[in-house]
């Protein structure tokens, strides 16, 4: 459950679809998380593709829809969130995605979590 507003940030696509940098809109605290001490930093850069990537939608939706991970936290849970949600949040450079393996763990939030799932790009 995040709240605020949204930042413009760039999503690196992997190389089986270009490998090129689209812009995306993410929370903050999104570009804040590291698992396995690698940074989901925006990509280094220009965009260079003409439309933007979505996270969330449908996996029907047409265009570049990021892949994503899943976390659970496995500490103090910051506050509005409930103990056994997961959450779900782009992985914005193909170095965050290999690091973002299924028990892999690191900190949202500055809380600890752990990577419980794994979902890949779609472009349709």
């Amino acid at each position: 459950m995040s709240a605020g507003a949204f930042v413009k940030s760039k999503y690196q696509a992997t190389s089986d679809n270009g490998g090129g940098i689209f812009s995306v809109r993410v929370q903050p605290e999104t570009l804040a998380c590291t698992i396995a001490s690698v940074a989901n930093a925006a990509p280094s850069g220009a965009v260079d593709q003409v439309v933007s990537a979505r996270v969330g939608g449908g996996k029907r939706k047409i265009g570049m829809n990021c892949a994503t991970i899943s976390m659970k936290f496995t500490g103090t849970l910051p506050d509005g969130y409930k103990a056994d949600g997961i959450l779900v949040i782009p992985a914005l450079t193909t170095a965050f995605r290999a690091a973002a393996v299924v028990g892999a763990t690191g900190t949202y939030l500055g809380e600890a979590v752990e990577v419980v799932g794994r979902s890949p790009e779609r472009v349709r």
